[in-house]
């Protein structure tokens, strides 16, 4: 996704939140296929995954694995490659 704002030529923080970075790539005129909840439940699992006791189980990073591929071939899409 920040690939994706910096071919549009847009700043964005220092930040993994995916919610935050959809409202930026909305506002400068992308607008990604992708259900803002699956980029929020993509953001927790990052989350939740760093902290100790909270380690994925299998279904969990299935999920992670398929929402990361629609966003991923969003941007292939978009950037031409």
């Amino acid at each position: 996704m920040k690939a994706l704002l910096v071919s549009k030529g847009a700043d964005f923080p220092k930040t993994h939140d995916l919610l935050m970075l959809n409202n930026l790539c909305s506002a400068v005129g992308i607008f990604l296929e992708v259900d803002p909840k699956l980029l929020n439940t993509l953001t927790d699992y990052a989350v939740r995954t760093r902290y100790p006791g909270e380690g994925p189980v299998l279904e969990d990073a299935k999920e992670a694995m398929e929402i990361s591929k629609l966003v991923r071939s969003f941007a292939r899409r978009f950037l031409g490659l």
